[in-house]
């Protein structure tokens, strides 16, 4: 089994490092790989960080990639952003379009098989549930009840008189704590990734275990 014909993509590098992580720390098998597409919906290892990545990229990654010969498996995770059924919605079109049955939302992580079709699954950040949010969302869910600096960031953010994150359409308070709060820790700033690795975000806990049993009925099972 080749793990390249089993895809996971994801809107940016700190989606792909968190996962990284994440799937050290459960030792998940390397079934599969994490990729962040390009503009054109491909897979392009040389260009930098900055040059690929959000939802519009991952979406025609997903509709390329799903009528690919070579692909066993493909998955996607997103953001739910300012409305979680809308990009539900977006990915219902693309997947019918292709000849999928319509399918329901999962709120454990939507997987489709379906027959003459490729194994396809969705994981709507944070939780398939909460009706807004981005990763960072999930990742305040990872915060040890025990680190008493999360509320402290928490206050911090909120007792800004400016707020430019808070936008007309759009709220992203959350990327502000977090980013708060991991720069109060001992090594301040660490990346998403390396905050796990280094227990500042605490992956042994029901919601990110939900999100690994969901990768492993994708990719691995």
């Amino acid at each position: 089994m080749a793990k390249e014909n089993r895809i996971l993509f994801v809107e940016g590098a700190d989606d792909q490092h968190t996962i990284w992580a994440i799937c050290e720390h459960f030792k998940v098998a390397e079934t599969f790989v994490v990729e962040v597409p390009d503009g054109a919906g491909k897979i392009n290892p040389k260009l930098r960080a900055g040059e690929k990545g959000g939802i519009d990229n991952v979406l025609k990654a997903m509709q390329g990639f799903l009528a690919a010969q070579n692909v066993e498996r493909l998955g996607v995770v997103i953001d739910a952003d300012a409305d979680l059924l809308k990009q539900w919605k977006r990915i219902s079109a693309i997947l019918q379009k292709i000849g999928y049955e319509e399918t329901a939302l999962n709120p454990n992580g939507t997987i489709i098989e379906q027959e003459n079709k490729i194994k396809f699954g969705v994981w709507i950040m944070p939780d398939n549930k909460i009706e807004r949010g981005f990763l960072e969302t999930f990742l305040t869910l990872l915060v040890p009840e025990s680190n008493k600096s999360w509320e402290q960031a928490k206050n911090c953010v909120a007792n800004l008189e400016e707020k430019p994150f808070i936008k007309t359409n759009i709220d992203h308070t959350t990327k502000a704590e977090i980013h708060t709060f991991l720069a109060w820790q001992e090594e301040p700033g660490k990346p998403f990734g390396q905050a796990i690795t280094a227990k500042y975000l605490q992956a042994d806990n029901p919601n990110c275990e939900n999100f690994v049993n969901w990768l492993k009925r994708l990719f691995v099972e």
